[in-house]
């Protein structure tokens, strides 16, 4: 089953928070440990997902349920795939269509839909059908359509605004679906994972948003003001206070303010997470703080695959070590498990 096989695939790179356990695998088995590298939870099963919200996904007999932080399994395995539980709620697949349930694994929208996305500011973006006319919406946590299907493309809201793109256009909508920044900020071409449009910059963070004019990229405020001139030939997202930019061939860190904090003098960087983020330094990845000092000396590989950061989630971060051994680094360099 593809979505399962995906499923196995994700398994370990999910973005969100991993609430203290990190899975592994010992004896083909699945193991979770915390963030010293301790084991804390042994299960019998071969594939399964972080813990988010309290729970985590577990495949058995090629079905998805959810077991909590015991290990006890206490939503009846019967999905073909997941988003995980993000805000108290996970988007699940039954007979090819999406669906809602809360974290009892009670029914909040009946699997019909073509596509939803995760709950993100209490609001969940839905596509009824596979139409090539068909356009999303939003869903609120009782499962009514809270915005109805209008839009070609748009992104999970973030600080109360979602990105929506219409004829090449970025603009913003509040979560009553009034749009508050006209579409006038071009957003090149989209790229996807694993089938579903991921949008790489835009998103509001630090109360600024990522913005394109002119070829140059610089951030607007809640109002649609530029606060930050586009001067950079590529931005990603603020995080923590910081964003990085990049100027010519390399990549450092302005504030909110704009002013360059960390001078630009790398290949290629990562976003802030608990204090730092990934460098790369000639072929390999280490890590700074926010003073531009580097903690963790450049000798990872990477990030486990394409579109998943290297980032901190509460104090680990998971990295392929080599360009065949995956693990868990804590803050300080040291690795708690390898895969081999």
């Amino acid at each position: 089953m593809k979505s399962l096989l995906l499923l196995t695939l994700i398994c370990f790179i999910y973005n969100g928070k991993a609430q203290g356990l990190y899975p592994t695998y010992v004896n083909e088995n699945v193991v979770y440990i915390d963030s010293t590298g301790s084991k804390k939870l042994e299960t019998k099963h071969k594939r399964c997902g972080l813990y988010q919200n309290g729970l985590a996904w577990v495949i058995i007999n090629e079905a998805i349920g959810f077991m909590n932080t015991k290990g006890e399994v206490i939503i009846e395995p019967k999905y073909s795939e997941t988003s995980g539980f993000y805000e108290g709620f996970a988007s699940v697949v039954v007979d090819n269509a999406w669906g809602v349930i809360n974290n009892k694994g009670e029914t909040i929208v009946e699997p019909k839909y073509y596509e939803i996305g995760i709950y993100s500011d209490g609001m969940c973006k839905f596509k009824e059908n596979k139409s090539l006319f068909s356009e999303w919406g939003f869903l609120d946590t009782k499962g009514k359509v809270a915005i109805r299907p209008t839009f070609e493309n748009i992104d999970d809201f973030h600080e109360g605004l979602a990105m929506f793109i219409t004829d090449a256009k970025a603009g913003y909508i509040d979560t009553t679906g009034k749009v508050v920044i006209e579409p006038s900020f071009y957003y090149g071409a989209f790229f996807k994972i694993n089938g579903k449009v991921v949008f790489e910059k835009g998103a509001f963070s630090n109360g600024l948003a990522a913005v394109e004019i002119n070829n140059k990229f610089g951030f607007i405020d809640k109002t649609g003001k530029v606060i930050i001139a586009a001067q950079y030939d590529d931005v990603k997202n603020f995080s923590e206070g910081l964003a990085a930019v990049k100027i010519k061939e390399n990549w450092g860190f302005i504030d909110t303010k704009g002013s360059i904090i960390i001078t630009p003098t790398y290949a290629n960087v990562e976003s802030f997470s608990e204090g730092l983020a990934a460098v790369k330094i000639k072929e390999n990845w280490g890590f700074i703080n926010t003073k531009g000092k580097l903690i963790i000396p450049a000798t990872l590989f990477g990030s486990i695959d394409i579109g998943i950061d290297l980032k901190f989630k509460d104090g680990v971060c998971q990295a392929m070590l080599t360009d065949k051994v995956w693990g868990y680094i804590n803050k300080q360099g040291k690795t708690l498990w390898k895969s081999k």
